[in-house]
């Protein structure tokens, strides 16, 4: 054999090797994109869940649809998470609110990466505030209660001749009591916003009634659920 055809044949063998090397990492690249397919329905599907979950009107850390109570979603824990929502169990999970991160847990797969599934939705903030409002008695005292969650709380110091009898929210009777009313009572009431509580007393002389309730205020911000593949 000629030094040419050598070279020829060495040559040959180089290439085979080349391409025999390429055709294995394009299959393994393939195997790789095929499998990570196979997991992103999966992890969709845990976001999707998890993502309804923390907006379900049912939920102890909201208050309606779509409306988060400011201090149970802050207290939020990976292993609540995972009861509520099985298919999240094992996988990296990070949820965020207004830019800022409630958890972020590394699963099995790792920590959240540019591979994990990210769900955004808009909702309320509400965050809770207690207020109260304190009135003199007389023949017609009433305090108006801007914003409430359904109960308010009634106290009521009245002096030897004033006689409270009856309380009445949003023109429903809350309170009666011929005899009179004295002391702390908390009631239901209606849930008109706002609210007019009205006091009827007779006689002469002071008394006072403190309205306690708790008010809500709100703002739009940004969730957003990230799982892991």
């Amino acid at each position: 054999m000629t030094a040419r055809a050598q070279a020829n044949l060495i040559g040959f063998a180089v290439a085979l090797v080349v391409v025999t090397t390429v055709t294995v990492a394009g299959a393994t690249l393939a195997n790789d994109a095929l499998a990570d397919a196979d997991r992103q329905p999966e992890a969709t599907r845990a976001a999707e869940a998890l993502a309804a979950h923390l907006v379900d009107d049912d939920a102890a850390h909201t208050r309606g649809r779509n409306a988060l109570r400011a201090g149970p979603v802050s207290n939020l824990t990976a292993a609540a998470l995972d009861d509520a929502v099985p298919p999240i169990r094992g996988r990296s999970v990070r949820v965020s609110l207004g830019g800022d991160v409630l958890l972020e847990r590394e699963g099995s797969d790792g920590p959240v990466d540019a591979r994990a599934v990210r769900i955004e939705r808009r909702v309320r903030v509400v965050e809770s505030t207690p207020r109260a409002r304190r009135v003199g008695l007389d023949d017609r005292s009433e305090v108006v209660v801007d914003d409430h969650d359904g109960r308010v709380s009634i106290h009521v110091e009245t002096g030897r001749f004033r006689t409270l009898t009856t309380v009445r929210a949003g023109g429903r009777v809350v309170l009666h009591d011929p005899s009179g009313l004295d002391g702390s009572y908390d009631v239901s009431v209606p849930r008109r916003r706002p609210l007019t509580v009205k006091f009827e007393s007779s006689g002469r002389g002071g008394g006072t009634a403190t309205v306690g309730w708790t008010a809500r205020t709100g703002t739009v911000e940004r969730l957003v659920v990230t799982v892991g593949a």
